[in-house]
């Protein structure tokens, strides 16, 4: 009875983590397609001055996000197995 009572509040608190989280998309969907235009249209510019206009003004973003994503691998890789003490633990 008592594993009942917390899977019940587990399942809650699902919901209301969900809730938000699907209200948030929808109300991306609106706005995107409500700004399609203008989305598609600064696409359009932007590859029209060419790609290495583009990428040129980009590429600090692109190579923090390459390295944030390689950071994050290697504290999930190395922090996760020693504080575990195994692998099959720590995934």
């Amino acid at each position: 009875m008592r594993q009942l009572k917390y899977l019940g509040a587990g399942a809650g608190y699902t919901v209301a983590l969900a809730l938000p989280a699907a209200l948030f998309a929808f109300a991306l969907a609106v706005c995107f397609d409500r700004y399609f235009v203008e989305i598609t249209r600064a696409l359009d510019s932007a590859l029209r001055a060419g790609w290495g206009t583009f990428f040129s003004i980009r590429w600090p973003e692109a190579v923090g996000m390459v390295v944030g994503q390689l950071l994050l691998m290697a504290v999930l890789l190395f922090g996760g197995v020693k504080a575990s003490g195994n692998v099959a633990a720590a995934g």
